[in-house]
């Protein structure tokens, strides 16, 4: 058979030259309306079918077990039960507690500003990882707390594959690839590892219906052109500022391609100009609508970094410009073939191979064996798509320089992106002798590398006993020193898993192996000259596909039984810090230096769930306040000055310091009351009274009554001989004061200490001081959210009434 024959039999779907001649993609080949609703369809049906343990079996997506079998003091005292996950604590101690402060601010407030909870005051609005302006913590307004959690991940899932659906149906693919490459994007494996942060699915779920917009507006479509911003803000406003400059590249991708077109077409300079102001304004005006959250949070950002505070920038700075030293790249590189095969490299329930590349679990880039492995295979063929090459390219290379350290691995997203769509146009348009060529040599390869995996698995099973024995208790010794340590019966479980997962009939390994056998049958059926088995094929490759990325995320996502694993249970240990701390008081936690996960009791931020106040916390941006969250002391008189009331720590801490006296005790946690602790709000009769207290020298103050209990709205009750007021939080811009209903806002002062400082102007006239969180920064952004949709209104009516250009035929 000739290559002409071969090229006669291609797949009954057309060519997919994902972007024409002109530089203007396709209109979607074989298609209808009715086959993009088919695939909206079979989108929807599978992802529903995903989050029916949530919907059907009533079980809620986050790793309770990890708090109820394995910290405390939810776990109690007995001995340490075993976890699925792991490697997603931060979903107990951090993602859950955001979502909880914003239900309760919503609740009680309207809007989130401020908060007390943690580090003794935070402009929590500001915080960079909360992803508090996504339309999915919205959803807390309305509904009970997990509704609202699911239906804000399953809306996101679904955004994911949709709009892949609509990109790829844009360029041509037929129901079948479209279908596939959605739902492996949806699923893929940097959605499924940070779901519960929602820091990658939030804004990248909107990127592909950035892509579409951009390509209808290339179709000459004038009404997409508005969409492009809007779309660009939403993705902003879904992540982190990370996320948001992965964003911004793939949006830089799509130029880039655009760009390239024109330059093979001999496009002048002032074609190639207009091409770039065109997306400028596009990302000016995209940055501009989400600047209620770009404006603030890069505020919070750029503060942390002065004060050499912010964790991402200067963790691990002795190793140089790369996190996990010099030769960090090149270990990442030497993982990247690895990635085709994600199970071989452990599981979140046994050992982290990826360690070994100086990466981790969490950077794992996969949407299937074969799509993954097509998607490296893409950067060589020159039928490969600008935008896709691109995509792929900036995926891969980033993380091998100096930008990881800001941007971490996650830039991987950018290759799993360019990779769905390489790999759909590589269905759609590779010709019977490619597909056919590539099965044999996969089958090949992958048959070999089995075959010898097989051999040396039997001869570990008859002759590696004592191997075997060395290598668990070696992981159980390298495992001591792990943060959760004390649970001995969980480092078992995970040594036995990995020395099991060694064999190549462990469900770990013989399952995908399976899975992979079946696509290959169906990638060599899709060469197949008969037309039904070509179509047996196509669903078949497709299915091994979605049962893949479906089968990586049952291994990653935890589904937890509300009745047995509750959300931040009330315990004994809850009970004593209310009647003790209350709302009032603020507690500082002394770590359990080896064992904080699994010995600490109450980790940092969840007492928020609680609305107990701390002064510790955790979070990637810091404030400027009273202490340095990187050394927060134990000093009882200096704490007490901040508000601090108590301690807690694990049951039996040695080393408490002298000022600290136990008041409380369970198995689990002493309480410690601090003997020389002030109230949060106090007032002064004088300057002198004032500059002794905050100079460590007196003691003298006047008790000030707080009403409300609300966290952007104080309502004090003051004596009236009181000159100064002081408030025990971090000053911050924003915070203002007046003394009647006639009187003007006054902002407040900042304390020699950082704590908040208010002049009363009429002293013996004022018994009551009013104050509000209203901060510039959040004015700022909204006004710029504000001017910027109105450029938006206007430039779309303007595209609107242009004069409408010829269409470009794209036959």
């Amino acid at each position: 058979m000739t290559e002409t024959d071969v090229k006669t039999h291609a797949p009954d779907y057309p060519s997919l030259p994902m972007t024409g001649s002109n530089g203007i993609p396709p209109r979607s080949g074989d298609g209808s309306a009715k086959k993009t609703s088919v695939c909206l369809a079979i989108c929807l049906a599978v992802v529903l079918a995903w989050f029916s343990p949530w919907w059907a079996g009533g079980r809620n997506l986050a790793p309770l077990d990890l708090a109820n079998e394995m910290m405390q003091p939810w776990r109690g005292a007995g001995e340490p039960g075993i976890a699925k996950n792991h490697f997603v604590s931060d979903s107990i101690d951090v993602v859950l507690g955001y979502h909880m402060v914003a239900a309760d601010s919503y609740r009680k407030e309207g809007w989130l500003g401020w908060s007390d909870l943690t580090y003794g005051g935070t402009a929590q609005y500001a915080n960079t990882m909360a992803l508090y302006d996504d339309w999915a913590m919205q959803l807390h307004r309305w509904f009970d707390f997990w509704t609202a959690w699911h239906l804000g991940l399953i809306g996101q899932v679904l955004l994911a594959a949709f709009g892949m659906v609509l990109l790829l149906r844009g360029r041509g693919a037929n129901v079948v690839w479209s279908s596939c490459g959605a739902l492996a994007f949806a699923a893929n494996s940097q959605f499924v590892t940070w779901i519960n942060h929602r820091f990658a699915l939030g804004p990248f779920c909107w990127v592909p219906w950035i892509l579409w917009a951009i390509d209808c507006h290339r179709r000459g479509r004038r009404w997409a052109w508005g969409l492009v911003p809007i779309f660009i803000s939403l993705a902003f406003l879904g992540g982190t500022l990370q996320h948001a400059a992965m964003v911004a590249l793939a949006v830089a991708a799509s130029w880039g391609e655009e760009a390239w077109l024109a330059w093979r077409g001999r496009a002048h300079l002032r074609r190639q100009a207009g091409l770039f102001g065109r997306y400028a304004v596009w990302g000016i005006l995209g940055a501009g609508i989400s600047g209620l959250m770009l404006v603030p949070c890069t505020d919070a950002l750029m503060t942390s970094n002065k004060l050499g505070l912010h964790f991402g920038l200067f963790a691990h700075a002795e190793n140089g410009i790369y996190p996990q030293g010099i030769l960090q790249p090149l270990f990442n590189l030497a993982a990247y073939p690895l990635q085709v095969f994600p199970s071989a490299l452990g599981r979140c329930d046994s050992m982290d191979l990826l360690k070994l590349f100086k990466s981790e679990l969490f950077f794992v880039a996969y949407i299937g064996t074969l799509p993954t492995l097509i998607a490296f295979l893409a950067i060589g063929r020159k039928e490969t798509g600008a935008l896709e090459r691109l995509l792929i390219l900036i995926g891969l290379v980033l993380p091998l320089t100096p930008a990881v350290r800001f941007l971490y691995q996650r830039l991987l997203l950018l290759f799993l992106l360019g990779g769905a769509m390489a790999f759909v146009a590589f269905m759609g348009q590779s010709a019977d002798l490619t597909r056919r060529k590539l099965c044999k040599i996969t089958a090949w390869v992958s048959g070999s590398m089995a075959a010898l995996w097989l051999a040396g698995s039997v001869a570990l099973s008859l002759f590696g006993k004592n191997f075997l024995i060395a290598l668990h208790q070696r992981i159980l010794t390298a495992a001591s020193g792990s943060s959760f340590a004390g649970c001995r019966k969980w480092l078992e479980t995970r040594a036995e898993n990995f020395t099991g997962d060694l064999f190549i009939w462990s469900p770990q390994q013989a399952v995908p192996l399976l899975l992979l056998a079946m696509a290959l049958w169906g990638l060599g059926w899709t060469a197949s000259r008969f037309k039904s088995r070509r179509n047996t094929g196509s669903i078949l490759l497709a299915t091994a596909i979605v049962l893949e990325v479906t089968m990586f995320a049952a291994r990653w996502v935890v589904w937890a039984d509300p009745a047995k694993y509750p959300l931040f249970p009330e315990t004994p240990e809850v009970a004593a810090l209310r009647a003790n701390v209350g709302r009032d008081g603020r507690v500082t936690t002394m770590n359990h230096l080896t064992e904080h996960l699994s010995r600490t009791p109450f980790v940092p931020n969840t007492l928020e769930a609680y609305g107990i106040a701390s002064i510790t916390g955790y979070d990637s941006v810091v404030p400027n306040g009273m202490v340095m969250p990187n050394n927060i002391p134990v000093d009882a008189d200096k704490l007490g000055r901040f508000g601090v009331s108590h301690l807690i720590t694990w049951a039996g801490n040695p080393d408490v310091p002298p000022g600290w006296n136990i008041i409380w005790s369970s198995p689990v946690m002493d309480l410690y009351s601090n003997s020389l602790a002030l109230p949060r709000y106090v007032a002064f009769r004088t300057d002198g009274e004032r500059d002794g207290f905050l100079n460590g020298a007196e003691r003298n103050f006047l008790p000030v009554h707080e009403t409300t209990g609300k966290q952007n709205t104080r309502h004090l009750e003051i004596p009236s001989e009181a000159r100064w007021v002081r408030v025990a939080e971090n000053e911050d811009d924003g915070w203002e004061y007046r003394c009647d209903d006639h009187s003007d806002w006054e902002p407040v002062l900042r304390a020699r200490d950082a704590s908040m400082l208010m002049e009363i102007h009429h002293p013996g006239e004022t018994t009551e001081i009013e104050m509000r969180y209203n901060p510039p920064l959040r004015r700022l952004g909204y006004r710029m959210t504000g001017t910027s949709l109105f450029l938006l209104a206007a430039g779309s009516v303007w595209m609107f009434r242009r004069k409408p250009q010829t269409a470009i035929s794209n036959s």
